[in-house]
């Protein structure tokens, strides 16, 4: 999954596959702001076919809380 979430990521906010880690801040690290994360979190409902919750899950800093939060999302749409 963190492959996948990193493609994404990287593809959306427009930054290297390989600057991204588990502990890459999207704030500090990546620079992203509020509609960078809006931009992304649409993406990974396109390419999970889940439904996430921004209002909730913006408030995740780094990408390995992004990963463990789809992971539980995709696990109660089961």
């Amino acid at each position: 999954m963190f492959e996948q979430v990193t493609a994404v990521i990287a593809e959306t906010l427009h930054v290297s596959r390989e600057s991204i880690t588990r502990e890459t801040c999207f704030v500090e690290d990546l620079g992203a702001d509020s509609l960078d994360m809006y931009r992304l979190w649409l993406a990974l409902e396109d390419a999970y076919d889940a439904e996430l919750r921004p209002a909730e899950d913006m408030k995740l800093r780094t990408v390995g809380d992004l990963c463990d939060r789809l992971k539980k999302s995709l696990s109660e749409d089961m």
